[in-house]
C-alpha cells in the first residue's frame, strides 16, 4: 500500500473558505459590538455571511437524513431572513 489513502481524496477548499468566512465575521462582530452606532451596517453582513457559512454546510451534508436536515435548513433561512431584515430596517 505505501502509505496512500484509499478512497476518496480530502479536498481543503471548504476548510479554507470556513476559515475565512468565519474570520470575516469575527472581525466584523468585533468592530460592530466595540462601537455599534457607527458600525451597525455590519449587522446585516454578519447574518448574511453567517447564512453563507451554514448554506454551504447543508450543502456539504445534504445527504443526511432527519430532522438535523430540516433544522439545519430552517436555521439559513432564518439567518437570510435577518440578514434582509436588518438591512432594510438600516437602509430604510
Amino acid at each position: 500500500m505505501n502509505g496512500k489513502s484509499r478512497g476518496k481524496i480530502p479536498s481543503h477548499n471548504l476548510d479554507i473558505l470556513y476559515g475565512v468566512i468565519a474570520l470575516l465575521i469575527f472581525i466584523m462582530a468585533v468592530m460592530a459590538l466595540s462601537n455599534p452606532d457607527e458600525n451597525k451596517v455590519l449587522f446585516p453582513f454578519i447574518f448574511f455571511f453567517a447564512f453563507v457559512l451554514r448554506s454551504v454546510n447543508f450543502m456539504q451534508r445534504r445527504a443526511e437524513e432527519g430532522k438535523e436536515k430540516y433544522f439545519q435548513l430552517a436555521l439559513c433561512f432564518a439567518l437570510l431572513v435577518l440578514s434582509v431584515v436588518s438591512g432594510i430596517s438600516l437602509w430604510t
